[in-house]
């Protein structure tokens, strides 16, 4: 049988004027009681709590709306949205912790675990160093391309009772339906983006034009800019924009100037971190 509230700070409190250590006293504890009884960092706030002379019991008002968490809510919540974090939780029901939440979820022996991945559907940087101006980031328009599945099962990882696993999601199918987007964007948002048409391939003649339809987009909302020469593009090293065509297409804007990206650097692609990581959180699940 587990110890109330009372019973199990009557004993911290006792390992408290024994003057054993939280860890001492949280394994003592355990140790006559049962594994997971007390954690050492519940006796460390007790301990805080008799140091300053207050020896009571009882809990401390506490202030805001009363916290609703219960382990059978929990467990509604968690089969409604098994992907839920411990911080969305606490904002559900209340709780001013993460922490009391996963406390919760190791009391009902729930686990965070990623689902396994099905090869087909079941049927049943080198980041740029920064600057110590920060205009110079204000100059960059940087462009990525990226394609964006129609369907896209959530594989984020999910509570589960322990021993439990989740329920297998397929693999992403690289031959589903899917469209292109090419995207311009700087430090205040997406400046120009577009959906390359259904069999059009991403090549030196659509780059041309679309650095076109950019161009101007760059001219009419920031004229300054482009009137002093200061435009600053930054692109990978795929073949549609090292083409001798585009090259040449970006010396007829006399008024941009391109970073130069070097070889085999992924990491140095804002848009996978600053724009299409959040596009995917976004698509998750739908």
């Amino acid at each position: 049988m587990t110890l109330d509230k009372i019973e199990l700070r009557v004993s911290i409190r006792y390992c408290w004027k024994a003057r054993l250590s939280t860890r001492d006293a949280a394994k003592e504890i355990c140790d006559a009681e049962g594994a997971r009884t007390v954690h050492y960092t519940t006796v460390s706030r007790w301990y805080k709590r008799f140091d300053f002379g207050d020896l009571s019991l009882e809990d401390q008002p506490r202030s805001g709306r009363p916290s609703m968490l219960d382990n059978e809510g929990l467990r509604a919540a968690l089969e409604d949205e098994p992907s839920s974090s411990s911080r969305e939780l606490a904002s559900v029901f209340g709780v001013s912790s993460h922490q009391t939440v996963l406390n919760h979820l190791h009391q009902i022996d729930f686990v965070n675990k990623k689902p396994r991945q099905d090869p087909h559907e079941l049927s049943a940087s080198q980041l740029l160093e920064n600057p110590l101006d920060d205009r110079f980031w204000k100059r960059i328009v940087t462009s990525d391309e990226k394609w964006i599945f129609l369907v896209n099962h959530n594989r984020q990882k999910q509570w589960v009772p322990q021993g439990q696993d989740p329920p297998s999601v397929p693999r992403q199918d690289r031959f589903g339906k899917k469209v292109m987007i090419c995207v311009w964007w700087n430090f205040e948002g997406v400046l120009h983006f577009e959906l390359v048409p259904n069999g059009r391939a991403v090549n030196a003649e659509l780059c041309c034009q679309q650095l076109d339809r950019v161009y101007d987009k760059l001219k009419e909302k920031y004229p300054t800019l482009v009137r002093r020469k200061r435009a600053l593009f930054q692109q990978d090293n795929a073949k549609p924009h090292t083409a001798k065509k585009t090259k040449e297409k970006f010396d007829e804007l006399e008024e941009v100037e391109v970073l130069p990206h070097p070889a085999y650097s992924l990491d140095a692609a804002p848009s996978d971190y600053g724009l299409f990581q959040s596009m995917e959180h976004f698509l998750r699940g739908r």
